[in-house]
């Protein structure tokens, strides 16, 4: 038998590297057209891309404009001038990590799932740029496939010198560790004797503290148009946005959603939940409303910010909060608050309706998410293939210009 586990594993291992090689080949020919018709740095690329090139340059100087720290721009120095291609080579690790997440939770549909995963329109797009979300990601996930809490403190230390906020990802680690190490016949001395195996993460939340406190505040940089808000519209954005992704699961779990959760207790606490957090805590950033090049202004000035719209919504958030409760119905209350709290505490504070915020919580989640039948997974890769599609052939081939900045090509993005 032990023979069998051994050999299945091995299989497993080779059938995740082959998956790697591919979709990091099939990248990198998308990245070659992607600089041969947007060959300059584009929007957030301008900083991210000159950054490392001033590191590669020998030059530790470092632009105020920039608020997120520099380890995509270390790791990214061998290719310096074709800095696109870096997450070519993150996608083959990424890869590997989703598929090793997935088995932690489920061992069906695991390469199809890491695709589906991969493939998110948002995540996929921001990839073939040189933007910093598919290394957070990757170390993120990363983090949470290893019992060693050492090895795992690494990744979520690169992740958290990607993206500050992958902090609370870090935490929602060390809790869960801690939780599930406590015994109920010795509560305080279990969780001392657990605090010892976190030590790395104590380090690091220690010294997140004191970069706060030296930074004063968590954005690097020019902190200005990154003001925290009581945005709690952003929560019920990312239920749906989720539950959309995952559309044809959630279709098949309507049914069960309408007979068992419509006149439930959390129906009941979700729909006032919703209305009050979408008509008093939803707010406008001043880059939604001048900047026409991203996807989500178009749906806030159309769809999310009318008055007069936002309550026809109301219904959506609360069958997408459904939805996404029976899907996390495999994990414990604990794992679920705390999940729920790292959501809340990651995208809440954010003034700025960016998609991109929502990939994390998104990602983690639906590698998770058990599937009775394959062709659903299937239905919500060519959904998330068609969609990407569509706003990448805009980005490409539909360039528009501004009257006030008169030859220089504007594209639309996520």
């Amino acid at each position: 038998m032990k023979k069998q586990s051994d050999t299945g594993r091995c299989l497993s291992r080779r059938g995740d590297v082959a998956l790697a090689i591919l979709i990091s080949s099939l990248h990198a020919f998308v990245v070659s057209l992607v600089y041969k018709i947007a060959p300059e740095p584009y929007m957030d690329e301008i900083f991210h891309v000159n950054q490392t090139r001033t590191y590669c340059e020998g030059n530790l100087a470092w632009n105020p404009k920039i608020t997120t720290p520099p380890a995509l721009y270390l790791i990214s120095m061998p290719f310096c001038g074709f800095e696109r291609y870096a997450n070519s080579v993150i996608l083959f690790f990424a890869t590997l990590a989703f598929c090793r997440y997935r088995r932690m939770f489920c061992r069906d549909c695991v390469h199809l799932t890491v695709l589906v995963s991969l493939c998110l329109p948002v995540l996929l797009h921001s990839s073939l740029l040189f933007y910093t979300d598919l290394l957070s990601i990757s170390a993120v996930v990363a983090g949470f496939t290893f019992k060693n809490s050492f090895v795992s403190s690494i990744f979520f230390t690169l992740s958290v010198f990607t993206r500050q906020t992958n902090i609370l990802w870090a935490g929602l680690y060390a809790a869960n560790r801690l939780f599930y190490g406590i015994e109920k016949e010795r509560p305080i001395s279990s969780a001392i004797k657990g605090l010892l195996p976190l030590t790395p993460f104590i380090g690091m939340a220690a010294g997140f503290v004191g970069f706060v406190y030296w930074n004063g505040g968590i954005v690097l940089g020019d902190a200005s148009a990154h003001q925290p808000q009581l945005h709690l519209a952003q929560l019920f954005y990312l239920g749906l946005f989720m539950a959309l992704h995952a559309w044809p699961q959630a279709l098949v779990d309507a049914g069960r959603i309408i007979r068992h959760d419509v006149l439930s207790l959390s129906t009941a606490l979700l729909v006032p939940l919703s209305a009050v957090s979408i008509n008093y805590f939803a707010f406008d950033h001043p880059y939604l409303l001048a900047d026409n090049r991203h996807i989500s202004s178009i749906i806030w000035r159309r769809l999310l910010g009318p008055v007069q719209l936002r309550q026809l919504l109301v219904p959506f958030y609360v069958a997408s909060f459904l939805f996404l409760r029976r899907s996390t119905s495999h994990s414990s209350p604990i794992e679920r608050f705390l999940f729920v709290l790292c959501c809340a505490a990651s995208v809440v504070p954010a003034h700025l309706l960016e998609f991109r915020y929502f990939i994390i919580p998104f990602v983690l989640w639906r590698l998770t998410l058990t599937t009775k039948y394959s062709w659903l997974i299937v239905a919500e890769l060519i959904s998330n293939l068609a969609i990407f599609s569509a706003v990448f052939y805009l980005f490409l081939e539909k360039p528009f210009e501004w009257s006030n900045e008169p030859g220089v090509q504007q594209r639309y993005m996520w």
